[in-house]
């Protein structure tokens, strides 16, 4: 490849990156809904509002796992916590207390309540189905 080859192919990798930022740049001012006025970038990505039981621990489940994580308790006394997915963009299609045999539903943009009265005290683990994002109940 000779030297006005290689600069013409440089120029293009240029001008597509370039188009490439631009469009990026460019497209959230041009978004507009079917009437015709600017859509909000923010009512754009708009989560379902979160709805947990009164006296519930509200856990959210996110990309990185559930959180809070470790959630205290106290052994005998009933525990209501309302799981809370927001969207499909991780493996919890459920969650799971192996030691309690609970076995619960996560839909996306739904809150989900598990009630629990742990029988004793010591640590439950709880975790997604796959068993990647994981969570702890410490009971004392």
């Amino acid at each position: 490849m000779d030297v006005g080859n290689k600069l013409n192919a440089l120029l293009l990798v240029i001008v597509a990156a370039l188009g490439c930022v631009l469009a990026w740049k460019i497209a959230p001012l041009l978004s507009t809904s079917f009437s015709g006025s600017r859509v909000p970038p923010a009512a754009a990505s708009v989560a379902p509002a979160l709805h947990a039981p009164p006296g519930s621990v509200l856990v959210n489940v996110n990309m990185v796992g559930f959180d809070p994580a470790m959630i205290e308790a106290k052994a005998g006394q009933p525990l209501k916590l309302a799981f809370f997915r927001p969207n499909a963009a991780n493996c919890a299609d459920e969650v799971v207390f192996p030691d309690l045999g609970i076995r619960k539903e996560l839909p996306p943009g739904q809150t989900t309540v598990v009630d629990i009265t742990p029988p004793k005290s010591g640590p439950i683990a709880f975790a997604c189905g796959m068993n990647m994002l994981k969570g702890k109940l410490i009971v004392r």
